[in-house]
């Protein structure tokens, strides 16, 4: 269950990396902490937008709100990050998923299986599936995302498979700062419904472990999608290269974050030394 809690439930929404990022790649800093209180819950409830989600999707998130085991918002995290590739990573999480597999950096597969639909698996004993049941993204990365997700974990230390149904609610805006860079905050909500005859064995075994490491799982996720911006803004062919190793991905979705890596690398702030190279009074730096 610490498996699909933690690290797959972060997955689902979007793993420590160990990326190779640029020199001078921003960290992902947190802007406000962690909270699991009634005031942060019930404004998370009032963003969600039941009106425009299917009567099928409105139905299960109502069932997990009604019986929510645990509530988290995970830490805001701010990172140095090309708005619309964070955009096309919240819309296209098997994208992110398949790139830490090719890198070697995780065990969980999350494979595209409809227009918004998704299936989760991982080497440990987790299956489940995850539906954005609501966007509203766009470049600015100006986004909010909703997703329902359910499966189940059959593993040690439990005797009998655990069940969950999780509501996430992704949020997320950015800004451009006077040096020209552009930064990208991130939130996510999360709704946990534990399965009634697992609850009581959950709670003594792991729940004291599922906060924070959601939420390093959550900062690292952010700071990873910061460390691809900053490379696709320096190393554009080695994104592409990536992009187009990436298996379980459609041509579709691998040329769309290859054009966005390229947009990004065009419209990356200039240094100085570039700035002197162009007037012919330093030597243009590889970039």
């Amino acid at each position: 269950m610490h498996r699909f809690t933690c690290r797959a439930l972060v997955a689902l929404s979007l793993s420590c990396s160990t990326f190779v990022a640029p020199p001078g790649a921003a960290r992902a800093a947190e802007t406000s902490p962690s909270t699991t209180s009634h005031k942060a819950r019930n404004e998370a409830l009032r963003a969600i937008p039941f009106q425009r989600i299917a009567p099928v999707h409105r139905r299960k998130i109502h069932e997990v709100l009604a019986d929510t085991s645990l509530y988290r918002r995970m830490p805001t995290m701010t990172v140095d990050c090309y708005p619309p590739l964070f955009t096309y990573m919240a819309q296209n999480p098997e994208v992110l998923v398949q790139i830490w597999r090719q890198l070697g950096i995780s065990n969980v597969d999350l494979v595209r299986t409809g227009e918004n639909s998704f299936r989760l698996t991982d080497s440990f004993g987790t299956v489940g599936s995850l539906t954005i049941v609501d966007q509203q993204c766009d470049d600015r990365a100006q986004n909010q995302v909703v997703m329902v997700a359910e499966g189940a974990y059959d593993g040690k230390p439990f005797k009998n498979p655990v069940r969950a149904d999780c509501v996430l609610l992704l949020r997320s805006g950015s800004v451009v700062e006077t040096n020209g860079r552009q930064y990208v905050a991130a939130r996510l909500d999360t709704f946990i419904r534990i399965d009634r005859t697992s609850l009581e064995l959950f709670a003594k075994a792991v729940h004291p472990l599922v906060g924070k490491t959601a939420d390093r799982n959550f900062a690292d996720t952010i700071q990873f999608i910061g460390n691809m911006s900053q490379a696709s803004a320096t190393r554009p062919a080695t994104i592409e290269r990536l992009a187009n190793s990436l298996p379980h991905v459609s041509d579709g979705r691998k040329n769309r974050l290859v054009r966005i890596t390229y947009q990004c690398a065009d419209e990356a702030p200039v240094s100085e030394d570039a700035r002197l190279a162009r007037a012919g009074l330093g030597d243009e730096p590889a970039r």
